[in-house]
């Protein structure tokens, strides 16, 4: 995946393996060593003192666990109405911690230093360094936050429909989705969320996504002159464009999913109609045909397809010409076998044509 997904991806395994901890199905020592963590330092602090609650992420659930936590789960900051555009400059996605009678909602803020330079340069060291996951406690609710469950059949059917793909693809492999990491110890490989059964579905369907994300990218890569997409008009790139961002919402959406399976369901069948969690990208506007009698007025004209022919009509509509010209071009070249003085007045008047015809 791209540089700028691997937040969300922490965000993921954070929350399913932290779920699978809390509900006593994992320990810590079983997947604390996860590649996808290796990227960057996970902080957790209090949002209105700024005080360091804990300085990583095992810690952080340990003491939750110790409160009576039972879950983790991830949501869109829209969805839950969260207003705290400073705490969120970094991730869009907020981290709910479910207790018996109440939540909190964590997000991954952007640490300000009091100090800031002034007009004097003084570079930044911190740009070779590993990201800092700095989550801050947004706020605490009373009540159970709900967790939609997923059909993944359903899903699947949803995305290859939109996208007009196979979902899953026959292409991938059939076990678990590994996320890249630059760790290639081995036991640091682990799968990017915990699934199974029903939805081990789940991994084949992300796996099929990062495959058409990472062909999509190369495609539309500017370097790539061979690519199809640089010889496409205005109209057809920002087809494959929009095509883009909807397999990018479709990724967003199967991560949020996949981080919120809920282990503690066994055999859970919904019968609703599938509904998204993010809103799909808005679709581009066309540029409207103007006719007009007057100035300044343009009024959008709707032009029909042209009426598709049979491709057999065609085909024996060339068939038959051929055969006709072959004729005529065999008599003709019986006649100037005979009067060959007629070759040059057959072929002046086809001269002049290729001549004058430009």
């Amino acid at each position: 995946m791209r540089r700028e997904q691997e937040p969300i991806q922490r965000q993921v395994a954070l929350a399913s393996y932290g779920s699978s901890f809390l509900r006593k199905d994992l320990a810590l020592e079983d997947w604390y060593q996860h590649g996808v963590f290796f990227g960057a330092r996970l902080q957790f602090r209090d949002r209105a003192s700024n005080a360091l609650l804990a300085d990583d992420f095992t810690l952080w659930l340990a003491i939750l666990a110790q409160g009576g936590a039972m879950r983790l789960s991830l949501h869109p900051a829209e969805v839950l109405g969260i207003d705290a555009p400073p705490a969120l400059d970094r991730s869009r996605q907020v981290v709910a911690v479910h207790y018996p009678d109440r939540y909190q909602l964590w997000a991954v803020g952007e640490e300000r230093p009091a100090w800031d330079g002034g007009d004097q340069y003084i570079p930044n060291a911190a740009t070779y360094a590993g990201d800092v996951d700095c989550y801050l406690c947004l706020d605490e609710r009373q009540g159970q936050l709900d967790v939609p469950h997923t059909d993944w059949q359903k899903l699947a059917k949803a995305i290859a429909t939109d996208l007009d793909r196979p979902v899953p693809s026959g292409s991938v492999p059939a076990g678990p989705f590994y996320a890249y990491t630059g760790e290639s110890a081995p036991w640091a490989k682990m799968p990017l969320f915990v699934a199974t059964g029903a939805d081990s579905l789940a991994h084949r369907v992300l796996a099929t996504l990062e495959r058409e994300q990472g062909t999509f990218d190369n495609d539309t890569n500017p370097k790539n002159d061979s690519s199809y997409f640089q010889h496409l008009d205005e109209e057809g790139a920002a087809a494959v464009v929009h095509w883009g961002q909807r397999l990018d919402s479709w990724i967003a959406e199967v991560l949020l999913r996949a981080a919120n399976i809920d282990h503690g369901i066994t055999g859970r069948q919904d019968q609703a109609a599938f509904v998204r969690l993010q809103p799909p990208p808005p679709a581009p506007q066309a540029a409207p045909v103007a006719v007009s009698d007057a100035p300044n007025q343009q009024v959008p004209v709707t032009e029909g397809a042209p009426p598709a022919k049979n491709k057999w009509t065609n085909r024996i509509g060339m068939t038959v010409g051929i055969a006709v010209l072959s004729l005529f071009i065999l008599a003709l070249a019986k006649v100037i076998s005979f009067f060959p003085w007629l070759a040059p007045l057959i072929a002046l008047p086809w001269a002049l044509y290729m001549h004058y015809k430009d």
